[in-house]
């Protein structure tokens, strides 16, 4: 008997990169794949931080030593906006590359993605946005991520904002987003810095606890998820505070948000991420570190709906069990240990005590926007959310 949505009688599709490809050093299959499929050129697109840190390097190096020619683009800002992805487009019909390698973080791998399909098809930025209207595959694309959270080297999503009409992100979901090539070598992590290690691991456990709870989920997704709760109960402290020294927490939390990636994208996400929807669009918080505050009281909120689903993510977070304690108890100490974690790793648990201009009399317009905007990830929470129920997470969050 299957635990959760879904049964033997089901039939479940996947989506996946064409070829994932993981472990410490692992940029050195760059060379023979260049080779397998007959590259000769590249356009690279990051960002100057991701240049500036050298995380970059060993990815030329190996471009290079493949006798690729190599052209960079590295315009990409965070939360980039669609012209950073038509322009990185332009540069890649102007040099001629055969492939697109995107290296950094999200914002990085996503306008990769995009810059791709928009050098592969005579078709307007706008036309793409939303769900299918991508028209076919792009140029090859190959994806390194330099963070250990966003699991974007494994989806077929890209998340920009624009600020032409409003704020608000646009989205791009197609199947020919998927890379063609995810390589995953937490080497390439030894440069994050901690404050940026720990928000982009609560990202990557926010993806992995929301697909394990999500009304979509399959025994697929569970499966990814909980590996991916477990690694991060493991190594995030580690990843942050000994990052630079310590490869099996670099290891642990590359892995774990690469299968958090492949889990949400196959089970769809929850009410963490249609909450912090206005808080990036309009106070600028940054996405992961949004997440990371957010998610303990979103967890408080769902804990009546899927009390041995929470109970489960309290034990692989590494809750020692009590004797006495009932499934709805232990459910509940899912909510101290990500608490507990916040604390360890330098995120406070409440919004008041971020560096964020947010204030309570914005909870109504924020659950308008996060009901207008993110009413799927809402639609997949494990409990029914309504625009009161929304201003409520806000307040106990705050």
């Amino acid at each position: 008997m299957f635990d959760g949505i879904g049964s033997i009688d089901d039939v479940n599709s996947v989506g996946s990169p064409n070829d994932i490809r993981y472990g410490m050093g692992a940029t050195a299959e760059l060379e023979s794949y260049a080779a397998a499929e007959g590259l000769e050129s590249v356009l690279l697109v990051t960002d100057e931080g991701v240049l500036e840190a050298g995380a970059a390097d060993p990815v030329i190096d190996a471009l290079e030593d493949a006798g690729l020619e190599v052209s960079i683009y590295d315009g990409v800002q965070p939360e980039p906006k669609l012209a950073l992805a038509e322009a990185a487009a332009a540069q890649l019909e102007q040099t001629g590359a055969d492939a697109v390698v995107g290296i950094g973080g999200g914002s990085s791998l996503d306008t990769a993605k995009l810059a791709s399909a928009l050098a592969a098809h005579d078709e307007p930025v706008r036309e793409m946005l939303g769900m299918g209207n991508v028209p076919g595959p792009g140029r090859p694309t190959i994806l390194l991520p330099t963070t250990a959270g966003t699991g974007s080297e494994v989806t077929h999503i890209g998340v920009f904002a624009d600020g032409e009409d409003d704020g608000n992100k646009k989205v791009v979901y197609s199947t020919h987003l998927y890379a063609d090539l995810a390589l995953i070598d937490p080497e390439l992590t030894r440069s994050l810095p901690p404050g940026v290690a720990a928000a982009t691991g609560m990202d990557a456990l926010t993806h992995a606890i929301e697909a394990y709870t999500s009304t979509l989920r399959t025994p697929y997704t569970d499966g990814l998820a909980r590996h991916a709760i477990e690694l991060t109960g493991e190594h995030l402290r580690e990843a942050v505070h000994q990052g630079e020294h310590n490869d099996d927490a670099r290891y642990g939390m590359s892995l774990a948000a690469m299968l958090g990636g492949q889990a949400f994208v196959n089970s769809g996400l929850g009410a963490v991420h249609a909450l912090t929807y206005p808080l990036g669009t309009e106070c600028g918080l940054g996405h992961g570190l949004a997440n990371a505050v957010l998610l303990p009281h979103v967890i408080e909120y769902n804990v009546p709906a899927e009390p041995e689903r929470f109970a489960d993510v309290a034990t692989l977070l590494g809750v020692p069990e009590r004797d006495d304690e009932t499934t709805l108890e232990r459910a509940h100490r899912c909510v101290d240990a990500v608490k507990a974690l916040n604390d360890d790793i330098g995120i406070p648990n409440q919004i008041r005590n971020l560096e964020a201009d947010v204030d309570e009399s914005q909870f109504d317009a924020f659950a308008d926007i996060a009901l207008e905007h993110s009413q799927h990830n809402i639609d997949r929470n494990p409990r029914r959310m309504d625009k009161e129920d929304i201003i409520d997470v806000f307040e106990l969050a705050y």
